[in-house]
This record gives C-alpha cells, sequence and structure tokens, in this order.
C-alpha cells in the first residue's frame, strides 16, 4: 500500500504555489470614516490597518480599489474586485459573496436619524417616519423593519457624503447613520449648529464582516482567512490596530 504521505506533501506543495502565484488580492474599499478613509493618496482607517493584516498573513499583496458603496458591491458580485469589508450580511448578498466567520467587528453604537436644526423634523417613533423623505446608501442594509418598509419615501444616493450634502440643502428630511460616520464630513460647527438627532434611534448591535467575492481566485482560501482572523481576533492584534 501507497503511504498518504506523498499526497499530503503534493497538497503543501499546490497551497505554497497558490500563494506565490496569487500575489495580489483587490480589495473594494467605499469611504466610511474612521473605517476606511483616503486622505493625501494614502488609505488609512482600521478596515485598511485590519486587511492589509490579514494579506500579510496569506503572503498577499492588498491593492484597495476606491469606488461608492453600490458599485464596491457591484465589484465582488461580478469578480473584478476579490474582497469587500464593512458588511452586514443578509441572504441577498450570501448569493454572490462567502462572508468571513465570525464578523470582525459588532457594532454598539447605534443608527441615529439626521435631520436639519433649521427644520424641526420629530421623529419619535418608527412611524413618523413614513411622512418623510429618507436618504439612504444605494445598496446599504440597515435593519429589517426599515429595509422592509415600503410606506417609507427613501431617496438612493451613492456617498455618505452625498447624504450629507442633500440635508443641507433641504432635499431629504432626514437619513441614518452612526454619528461616528457621519461627524467628520462636516465641520465642528455645522454639526453642532445645523444637525440635530432624532430622538428615535435604532440601538441594536450589528456584526460587520468581511466578504469574499464566489468569483473571486481566492474564493478558496476563504476557510484560511478565516482562520487567520480568528487567530488575530484571540491575539488581540485587531484591537491594536484600532488603537493605532
Amino acid at each position: 500500500m501507497i503511504p498518504a504521505y506523498p499526497s499530503v506533501f503534493l497538497l503543501l506543495i499546490i497551497f505554497n504555489i497558490a500563494h506565490a502565484t496569487e500575489q495580489e488580492i483587490k480589495i473594494a474599499a467605499f469611504l466610511e470614516p474612521p473605517f476606511v478613509n483616503y486622505v493625501d493618496k494614502h488609505w488609512h482607517g482600521e478596515n485598511i490597518e485590519m486587511a492589509k493584516l490579514l494579506a500579510s498573513k496569506l503572503n498577499l499583496t492588498p491593492k484597495f480599489i476606491q469606488c461608492p458603496f453600490a458599485r464596491c458591491l457591484a465589484l465582488v458580485k461580478t469578480g473584478q474586485a476579490d474582497m469587500v469589508m464593512g458588511l452586514k450580511k443578509s441572504t441577498k448578498r450570501a448569493q454572490y459573496l462567502t462572508f468571513i466567520e465570525p464578523p470582525y467587528l459588532l457594532q454598539h453604537k447605534p443608527l441615529r436619524f439626521f435631520t436639519l436644526a433649521s427644520k424641526s423634523v420629530k421623529i419619535e417613533k418608527f412611524e413618523d417616519l413614513d411622512q418623510l423623505l429618507v436618504g439612504v446608501l444605494r445598496g446599504g442594509v440597515y435593519y429589517e423593519q426599515f429595509d422592509k418598509s415600503n410606506a417609507i419615501k427613501k431617496v438612493s444616493v451613492t456617498s455618505r457624503d452625498q447624504l450629507v450634502k442633500m440635508l443641507l440643502k433641504g432635499r431629504i428630511d432626514t437619513f441614518l447613520e452612526r454619528e461616528e460616520t457621519i461627524s467628520p464630513l462636516l465641520s465642528r460647527e455645522e454639526y453642532q449648529q445645523k444637525i440635530t438627532l432624532a430622538q428615535y434611534q435604532y440601538n441594536k448591535t450589528v456584526a460587520s464582516y468581511i466578504a469574499i467575492s464566489k468569483k473571486s481566485k481566492i474564493n478558496h482560501l476563504a476557510q484560511h482567512i478565516s482562520k487567520a482572523l480568528t487567530l488575530a481576533i484571540q491575539l488581540g492584534e485587531l484591537k491594536q490596530n484600532r488603537a493605532k
């Protein structure tokens, strides 16, 4: 009987060759301070550092592709990009994406509804949204009650910056996001004097995932990425990245 060792050795060789030839990983990156930002031709943020960390563990070189949120989803759907970060898992997205377990971040900060101080729009309960024009990020997933509502008049835009500009110009009544993502897009004066936060908010933990395109050449490495991510979490490496 031929021993199994040569087969194992052959698998190791194939795996190492795959690592050697798959030198680049294309990452679709939408701007979402403080997680992803692009300043002076340099990428910054927690998700950027995390992507670099995981890529180094797999001997891959990350290449970031800046794109609006909906465009990023389109790129990974078609396989033009290998990876995208900061996604909420959904059944629809799982049709074309492999979600890497575990989630790398559990966001405890609530989704807030931003309004114009000059308009005095009151949102005290979910039903108050039915009378308003609500800005949303094209392709975005927020929470089930909001996403499935047909009564709310939703206005889709391509970026969070656009949401802010449309609100300031009075073209929408409100939009929903986390404060930490929106505050960097406004001056302190604008944020304090022109923006108010509605009483109603969505305050449940949301899991953020890394996702790999099912059409990507690295999709077969999903389990290895999962193991690398799990180890990075256990060793506290992601916390160290956030501390930077």
